[in-house]
């Protein structure tokens, strides 16, 4: 045949041609698929995960502009602890009233996790614990868990949190949402509900009251990127207030220097990837029943120049643990 090429039997094209085509429709059918998986149903794609770093330090420059006061950082200076609705073998009082002998500031106390019925946990409870630590002092933040497979309960939970009020008026000083839960198991779905809802929730909220992004740790997903691929730290930062590293060393080790190194590396690692050397970052520490080297974490919250610290949680914390970590009290 002219020009060399063996006509196709089927239809009588060059069998180079055949497998271009063939190529062609891989590719075309591909691509389709994946932007099947791209598009999410429940989170719309005007919610972009993957900004460029112009538009995300472009979005945070916004974001800090409309931070009209210093006071919103306020209920995440100095010490912490954590309450969550798993502690119920003690009554309201009584870690409140540890929290308040042992100097701590700040209680951030969950409202909701995946099983409870309805939007907060307890309500009961959870208003005794706001009046309780307001009534010494103390600041509350109110907490919760989304799954991200259904985002109208999400959201619904978590602005319960934010405008849950006592019998007596009192309300939460401030809002964080702990975003862990991998039940979405495709990472770019996740992240666009994660951003869509803490848009949602910043704008329902308004930019004068505090939130708090509470993250998995840098380090972390370094060595498991697995569990949530390319976490988006910057974009959080550029609508939540403070970022809270759940930064719990003990699953790296409980020697001194594992202690040291991972605490204060996670915050360093947190500034970096936002792109804020000066980012407000409040460290959460733990396993605290497995947490010997306090002392270390201590250090890594003063080193590192967090705003804040605790462990998690206080049902877990020992006696002997509270004398070093008043040295984080404001």
């Amino acid at each position: 045949m002219a020009g060399g090429a063996e006509p196709d039997r089927a239809g009588g094209r060059p069998r180079w041609l055949t497998a271009v085509v063939l190529v062609a429709l891989v590719l075309a059918s591909s691509g389709a698929g994946v932007q099947r998986l791209v598009e999410d149903p429940i989170a719309p794609a005007s919610v972009d995960p993957l900004h460029k770093a112009a538009d995300v330090a472009a979005a945070h420059a916004a974001s800090e502009a409309g931070k009209v006061t210093p006071d919103v950082l306020q209920p995440f200076r100095g010490l912490s602890t954590w309450i969550d609705t798993y502690d119920t073998e003690l009554t309201a009082d009584q870690p409140v009233g540890i929290a308040a002998a042992e100097g701590v500031d700040t209680l951030f106390v969950q409202t909701a996790r995946e099983s409870t019925e309805g939007l907060v946990h307890d309500p009961a409870r959870i208003a005794r614990t706001i009046e309780l630590a307001h009534d010494h002092g103390m600041q509350v933040v109110l907490w919760t868990i989304p799954d991200f497979e259904d985002l109208d309960r999400d959201r619904a939970r978590a602005i319960a949190a934010i405008e849950f009020t006592t019998p007596r008026g009192d309300r939460a000083d401030a809002f964080g949402l702990d975003i862990e839960v991998e039940d979405v198991a495709f990472h770019m779905a996740r992240t666009r509900r994660l951003l869509q809802l803490s848009e949602e929730l910043r704008a329902h909220a308004g930019w004068g009251y505090p939130m708090a992004a509470i993250v998995l740790p840098p380090l972390q997903l370094e060595i498991n990127p697995r569990w949530w691929r390319d976490f988006p730290y910057a974009e959080l930062a550029a609508t939540y207030d403070v970022t809270v590293p759940m930064s719990y060393s003990s699953y790296r080790g409980s020697d001194a220097a594992i202690t040291l190194q991972w605490n204060r590396d996670n915050v360093t690692r947190v500034r970096e990837l936002i792109g804020d050397p000066d980012h407000p970052v409040h460290l959460a520490g733990g396993i605290a029943n497995a947490l010997p080297e306090v002392e270390s974490f201590v250090r890594a919250v003063q080193e590192s120049g967090a705003i804040g610290g605790g462990l998690y949680d206080l049902h877990t914390t020992p006696p002997e643990a509270w004398a070093p970590l008043r040295a984080l009290a404001r």
